[in-house]
């Protein structure tokens, strides 16, 4: 996530190439990397309709927010009077009655009498946090707090494992451990850092060289697109829960719609409820058109990480470049990312942050060990955004804003606006549960049955399918059009079917070789990439021998 351009503290912006650039560069990071992965498990059609429907709806609850923003300024400015917090149910239901409450004051002592005794907001300065306090007291901004605070920890989380994976396909002595050694001692002198002005330049840099790199891994998945012969996959169900809270990982930027929206100058916002949807449909294509390249570049072979699929040059190395710029803009992105996270944990953590240096600096340091120890844990790319997409930005990115949306408004919304919102309220306590146990289950390892169905797809030149009838050596006949072998079907191997195997062999090339495991048997060929457009997929089924 990188900063605004154009400050609300003065004028504002309104230069439209301005508010484009500020909101395409709040929503481009690093998810956009592992669609390609995402659709190779999903599949193109499914894939499209879920990017589609994330989107819109995402959308449509980051909007609720700005509309939240001037229900509390109106209010304010009109001397309305705010119903208490404490007499609304839920909030009741999620802090206890009216006395418990005083009590529960008392006893949490200065933590929350800093979040009670905040300064006054003003207009610009209205954030997603001050919206939860208003809605539902201290405990929507504790909910929003922390809700940040572990979402940006865990797309930090995601920065160094994509930063460790490129390094160690790099240099493939060095473990992945081994680099996260290295990487973690300047990163958390980067996090010492108490303004964010001081990191501006970084963050230029960060953001030029991300779109560099996007750009260039872009346009190679564009212009590969149609190299690679094979039949995609168009739908999978079991799969469409990791690939919705992939999308809501990627679309996740409600902590950011309020700062933007501020960046506008006054004259200006009224437009920017057209500017957004503007923005977000063109970045909702480039996500689409950017993940369904990729995965028909790559096919089958589709990494989580699409980069880790460029191929390396002999000469100029065009992967190596983009990996490079990558590495290096996550890595200056990191102490942005983070900066919010140190922020929120020192108001709430450190009674006077500006007096307790020492005790800043020692929190800042734990919490960026506290990132490598979950990336130690957890060092699948994939999995963690996935992870993460299911919890935190799911609670932000729905359920939140449709309850505050409802507080806020109580007595104001119709019929058919108070529906949508539960309607939202619901999809993401759905997103969430079925996220969760998607992501679990992948964590646990209990995802075989899809890697071993592409991992084991293997092409094999037109030429070498047999065009006559071929007898095995033990007598058995086996002609193109059989159950046996056909250009487009599958071969299931087993002890029993050996025979097909060595009617294809015979009538493969010398290019042509078999490997053979104790388990599994599996056909390989080698061939340059100028041949590869006479070739045919040819899904082959391991089925490993049982005993």
């Amino acid at each position: 996530m990188a900063g605004i351009l154009g400050s609300s503290s003065g004028n504002g912006t309104t230069n439209p190439i301005k508010i484009f650039a500020n909101i395409f560069i709040a929503f481009i990071g690093a998810g956009i990397l592992g669609l390609p992965y995402a659709f190779k498990e999903a599949g193109i059609l499914e894939g499209c309709f879920i990017m589609i429907l994330v989107g819109v709806f995402s959308v449509k609850t980051m909007l609720l927010l700005v509309e939240c923003k001037y229900r509390i300024i109106d209010r304010t400015t009109s001397g309305e009077n705010f119903d208490d917090p404490r007499e609304d149910g839920l909030y009741a239901h999620l802090m206890g009655s009216h006395e418990e409450k005083k009590d529960s004051l008392k006893e949490e002592g200065d933590l929350m009498t800093r979040i009670k005794d905040q300064k006054p907001f003003v207009a610009e300065d209205l954030t997603y946090g001050d919206v939860g306090n208003e809605a539902m007291g201290p405990a929507g901004r504790i909910l929003v707090d922390f809700a940040v605070v572990l979402s940006q920890m865990g797309f930090s989380c995601a920065y160094l494992i994509f930063i460790c994976r490129n390094l160690s396909n790099f240099v493939p002595k060095i473990e992945m451990a081994y680099w996260l050694l290295i990487l973690l001692p300047p990163l958390s002198l980067l996090t010492l850092c108490r303004n964010l002005s001081s990191l501006a330049v970084t963050s230029f840099i960060a953001q030029c060289s991300n779109l560099f790199a996007f750009g260039i891994v872009f346009w190679f998945d564009f212009k590969h697109a149609s190299s690679v012969k094979m039949h995609p996959r168009e739908i999978s169900m079991e799969n469409l829960p990791f690939f919705a809270v992939i999308a809501i990982y990627c679309y996740e930027g409600a902590g950011l719609i309020l700062p933007l929206e501020a960046s506008l100058a006054k004259e200006v916002r009224p437009k920017f409820k057209k500017f957004f949807i503007s923005t977000m449909v063109g970045i909702t294509t480039l996500y689409i058109t950017f993940g369904i390249c990729g995965y028909l570049s790559f096919g089958p072979e589709t990494n989580q990480i699409i980069t880790l699929n460029l191929p390396n040059g002999d000469g100029f190395n065009l992967a190596v470049l983009v990996k490079s710029c990558m590495c290096l803009a996550l890595f200056l992105s990191y102490p942005v990312m983070m900066f919010p996270v140190m922020k929120t944990l020192e108001h709430y953590f450190i009674l006077d942050p500006d007096r307790s240096i020492c005790k800043v600096n020692v929190m800042r340091g734990l919490v960026v060990l506290l990132t490598g120890g979950v990336v130690i844990m957890i060092p699948n790319f994939a999995d963690l955004m996935a992870l993460v997409g299911a919890s935190f930005c799911t609670l932000l990115i729905f359920i939140l804003p449709a309850l505050f949306h409802l507080r806020l408004f109580k007595g104001k919304l119709n019929k058919r606006q108070i529906a949508l919102n539960w309607l939202l309220v619901v999809i993401g306590i759905m997103g969430i549960i079925c996220g969760l146990w998607d992501a679990i289950r992948r964590l646990s390892g209990d995802d075989g049955v899809t890697e071993v169905a592409t991992a084991q797809t293997t092409i094999i030149p037109t030429a070498l399918v047999p065009t006559a009838e071929v007898v095995t050596p033990t007598g058995r006949v086996v002609t193109p059009n059989g159950q046996a072998v056909t250009p487009t079907g599958h071969v299931d191997i087993t002890n029993t079917t050996l025979d097909i195997l060595a009617a294809v062999t015979k009538a493969m090339t010398s290019a042509a070789n078999v490997v053979t495991t104790n388990n599994t048997t599996s056909l390989g060929l080698n061939h340059s990439s100028s041949t590869s457009s006479v070739f045919n997929t040819f899904n082959v089924t391991v089925v490993p021998k049982k005993g």
